[in-house]
């Protein structure tokens, strides 16, 4: 395993051993300089094969996957570890497989999708297949981070016949299409699941591809460009008045203008 840091501003560290102090001392086992790093920031404690972040001074601030670590917290690969502003996780060694020339099936889409629709989840889409937990623990297969959520809150599993819905014994309640969810619950396409105040539906996944824009028809094409005639009319009839009026009014200005300077003595 090491500690690996997604912003690349530090190396990687080798998690060999079963303790590591993290700060800006040099006598840390992991040295980090960074704003609002003390120099005894943290600990990561190796406990058989369960890592914990463990803070011993209040006035050090450390979060794991969004949440404030107080005391201790337990860490799992994969984890977003926060501390002081350093992200940084647990990964273990990637394994690079070997070539052995077999033809690889790709796998099918899923018939269902699970599409959030409210909160910091809107717009995300999660394929369903076999058993789908969701919940706040990070073991999740959908990891729902939100307060209010339970750490096992509900289960979607894929059957024969469609969807089943279950509540695995949360405090708030599963709630499908606005009615409490107390047994295992048919789904269909177009449901709507909320747990506490996050919202999902159950879609296909082409779903979202089959709105188009309507389109004009035949009828109210003709009446628009009726409409559009008939307003081009009116605008030059109106235009052509304004034009008549106004060379009357030029005329008579001119042939006023003309008698009182003398010019029409002659002909009256």
């Amino acid at each position: 395993m090491k500690l690996v840091f997604p912003h690349k501003e530090h190396k990687d560290f080798e998690l060999i051993g079963d303790e590591f102090t993290i700060g800006s001392s040099e006598d840390s086992a992991i040295q980090i300089e960074a704003l609002g790093m003390s120099s005894n920031h943290a600990k990561l404690v190796k406990d058989g094969d369960v890592y914990s972040l463990v803070i011993d001074n209040p006035a050090s601030m450390a979060s794991v996957n969004g949440r404030l670590v107080k005391g201790s917290k337990e860490v799992r690969e994969g984890d977003l570890m926060i501390i002081a502003q350093v992200h940084c996780k647990i990964e273990g060694e990637k394994v690079e497989k070997k070539d052995d020339n077999r033809t690889r099936i790709r796998m099918a889409l899923p018939k269902f999708v699970l599409r959030g629709v409210s909160g910091v989840y809107f717009g995300k889409t999660f394929p369903l297949r076999g058993k789908t937990s969701l919940g706040r623990h990070s073991d999740n297969d959908i990891f729902v981070n939100v307060d209010g959520i339970s750490r096992k809150h509900a289960a979607i599993t894929v059957t024969g016949d469609g969807l089943e819905l279950e509540d695995m014994g949360s405090s708030n309640g599963t709630f499908l299409n606005g009615n409490e969810v107390n047994e295992k619950t048919a789904l269909k396409i177009g449901d709507e699941i909320k747990l506490d105040n996050i919202r999902f539906l159950i879609q296909s996944p082409g779903m979202q591809l089959d709105q188009k824009p309507k389109q004009s028809s035949p009828s109210s094409a003709s009446h628009s460009v009726s409409n559009v005639a008939s307003n081009t009319s009116a605008v030059s009839s109106g235009s052509a008045t304004k034009w008549v009026v106004t060379t009357l009014v030029l005329l008579a200005a001119a042939v006023g203008g003309a008698w009182y300077l003398g010019y029409l003595d002659k002909f009256l």
